[in-house]
């Protein structure tokens, strides 16, 4: 299946990963579509709109006669759309399912009916939950804690069968924790919000500090998807990879140190407490030597990119409920 005309749908385009990922792919002469809702704000539809060649389907994933039209002439899906983080989805936890569990599946039928070609569903390096003392690989055991991480477990299995049978070529990507500058910037997210808390409120807490967490930059996570798209298919049909940096694998003493060099008028403390459930070393080494994918950006370069932006007016109300998708 090669793909021609370089045609791309992206459910949730709008959002943190979406914002980057819609310039990207369009700076490489791809047709972007971006199916959103836009429930984290208006201005977020104009921001894609000044991107050269994109069309915005405002829309429910849900609704499939919109992700129908979406659809038409694709060669491509890629599935961001999510309600995302443990609070957000403990809200409506019916919701959560229809639109976490039923819609990624319905969006995969409705693909394969219209002879889209590539399709590749986001997931979360959390699906491997708290395993202190493991370096884990796309080969571990899940053991999902959250209902979001659990729920990206069972797309995945279900993706992943239906891949056997299906002509589409389907891939998992598994996300390491994303930190950095976004059109649609979260600062629900640990690394960003600590560069928040130091450049505003020159404060910043953080809780134990002995955690292991793997990050990545928004930049690179966009890179990772573009890979995928335009690899051969033999690499990436049915194949699950972890998308990070393994020097990325880093506690968060080691992030407070890097705070402390970027805003060193701050005051970053360490509070003892139990550590994050959600403490994991995650390995990168397939993505690397099958794809070629190498992280680009530092943590200590995300993070200023953050800080610059903050200093200069960006986002204009930092605290304001569309920069978060915590409740």
């Amino acid at each position: 299946m090669s793909l021609n005309n370089k045609s791309v749908l992206i459910a949730g385009g709008a959002g943190y990963i979406g914002q980057v990922l819609t310039r990207q792919l369009s700076s490489q002469g791809w047709h972007v579509t971006v199916l959103d809702s836009f429930i984290h704000g208006r201005d977020l539809h104009s921001a894609l709109s000044v991107v050269p060649g994109v069309e915005i389907i405002e829309g429910d994933i849900r609704d499939l006669d919109v992700v129908s039209k979406a659809l038409k002439n694709k060669e491509a899906l890629v599935i961001l759309a999510a309600l995302v983080g443990e609070k957000a989805c403990d809200i409506s936890p019916h919701e959560t399912f229809d639109v976490n569990y039923l819609a990624p599946i319905k969006l995969l039928k409705q693909a394969s009916v219209q002879g889209v070609s590539r399709i590749i569903f986001t997931s979360t390096d959390s699906c491997y939950g708290a395993r202190e003392g493991e370096k884990l690989d796309e080969e571990s055991s899940l053991a999902p804690l959250s209902t979001y991480a659990k729920l990206k477990a069972q797309v995945e299995e279900e993706f992943l069968q239906q891949s056997r049978h299906l002509p589409q070529i389907i891939t998992i990507l598994r996300l390491a924790t994303v930190y950095g500058l976004s059109e649609r910037i979260r600062f629900d997210l640990a690394v960003n919000l600590l560069v928040r808390e130091a450049v505003l409120k020159k404060r910043a807490v953080i809780f134990s500090g002995l955690q292991w967490r793997p990050l990545v930059a928004v930049s690179d996570v966009a890179r990772a998807f573009g890979l995928v798209l335009e690899a051969k298919a033999e690499l990436v049909r049915s194949q699950v990879f972890n998308v990070g940096s393994n020097r990325q694998n880093v506690t968060f003493n080691t992030i407070g140190e890097i705070l402390k060099n970027l805003v060193p008028e701050a005051s970053i403390e360490t509070v003892a407490a139990d550590p994050d459930l959600r403490d994991y070393f995650v390995k990168f080494d397939k993505i690397a030597s099958v794809l070629g994918f190498e992280a680009l950006t530092e943590i200590p370069g995300g993070m200023r990119a953050v800080k610059e932006a903050l200093e200069n007016g960006f986002p204009a109300d930092p605290y304001a409920r569309q920069w978060s998708n915590t409740p």
